[in-house]
């Protein structure tokens, strides 16, 4: 009491001296709920609910901002009938005769039901005070980071402290029992356990079982003129035209990140590495290899091998050549403008 009273009590300001820095990091669940971001077009996307009343839609806000974000028309509760929806990592339908469940209204009101499940007593919740950035210098920050969302389950549920399981998620159509198609989202674990929702009732499969439910299609990324599709918990519609990755591509993607969850090399980051060994030695063999590797991502992944701004074409000019200065140039209508790749120095 003594040391007490002499650092707290003494009348004066006391120095604390070089104190250590330290932060902590803290697990908050949530749910992923449908919804559909209208930024430019209509973007299908898992809006993230979180227990301190946080919403992720593209930006972190609370629920006050949420509430302006539907008012401003950012997060819609229907898609136009003749307009078109994007799924990312999916593809891209028109469709017509849609059927939508909520109001701007009814949604907030999910969406905060959905807060009060996750948090009974409201204890705590964020405040972004209207703003979801904060001023650093002279530059505006967000409050918030983007959240890694991973879907989980619980292993050993029985016990006091069960483990949470972590895995990655995807977006696929499911054919279910019922005759029904529902845009559903497929979540992966490194054990091969698959787990199907965002339908009337979970489905639960090995990674095993994949490859059967694609060829008996009811797994699939691919849809039908007139086929309905149904969003649980916000609406469906029937489809006019459109595009889905090709399911073998996606079978390849879901094979990939199973790997990774395993602790092996995806196909991105082995095309990503003979890349960075080629350009440091550029020669044939590295060629040959950076070209089977590139050929082995899938298709819809490919612009990922590159960073931001170059994606694939780097990667592709080495393989293909200067063929891919003009495709740049046709589609965008300017100069190519990345730096020229090294030739092979024994081709």
């Amino acid at each position: 009491m003594k040391l007490f009273s002499k650092i707290f009590n003494s009348g004066r300001a006391s120095d604390p001296g070089a104190l250590t820095r330290i932060t902590r990091t803290e697990v908050l669940e949530g749910f992923a709920i449908p919804g559909i971001i209208n930024n430019m077009q209509y973007h299908f996307t898992n809006l993230q609910v979180y227990s301190d009343g946080l919403i992720y839609c593209w930006e972190m806000v609370d629920l006050a901002m949420f509430k302006q974000k539907l008012d401003q028309g950012w997060v819609v509760t229907a898609i136009p009938d003749g307009a078109a929806i994007s799924i990312f990592g999916l593809g891209h339908w028109y469709i017509e005769q849609g059927v939508w469940l909520h109001t701007k209204a009814t949604l907030y009101q999910y969406v905060y039901a959905l807060v009060k499940q996750l948090n009974p007593a409201l204890e705590n919740l964020q405040n972004c005070h209207g703003s979801s950035t904060r001023k650093v210098g002279n530059i505006n920050v967000a409050k918030h980071s983007i959240p890694d969302a991973k879907p989980f389950y619980l292993d050993n549920p029985g016990t006091v402290f069960p483990d949470r399981i972590h895995g990655a998620q995807f977006h696929c159509f499911y054919r279910d029992t019922d005759t029904k198609t529902y845009l559903a989202q497929l979540s992966l674990y490194e054990s091969g356990r698959i787990e199907i929702t965002n339908l009337p009732g979970q489905k639960v499969f090995s990674f095993e079982d994949i490859r059967e439910l694609v060829d008996k299609k009811t797994i699939t990324t691919t849809l039908d003129p007139g086929e309905t599709v149904t969003i649980l918990n916000l609406g469906s519609f029937k489809i006019v035209s459109g595009a889905g990755v090709d399911i073998l591509d996606k079978l390849n993607e879901l094979t990939d990140k199973f790997r990774e969850l395993n602790g092996q090399e995806n196909s991105i980051t082995k095309c990503a590495r003979i890349f960075e060994a080629y350009k440091a030695t550029p020669t044939l063999q590295l060629k040959n290899e950076l070209k089977e590797a590139y050929e082995a991502v899938p298709e819809h992944q490919r612009m990922f091998v590159g960073n931001m701004d170059t994606k694939d074409y780097e990667v592709r000019q080495v393989i293909y050549g200067d063929s891919i200065k003009k495709e740049w140039q046709e589609a965008y209508g300017f100069p190519y403008p990345y730096a020229d790749m090294p030739k092979p120095v024994d081709e």
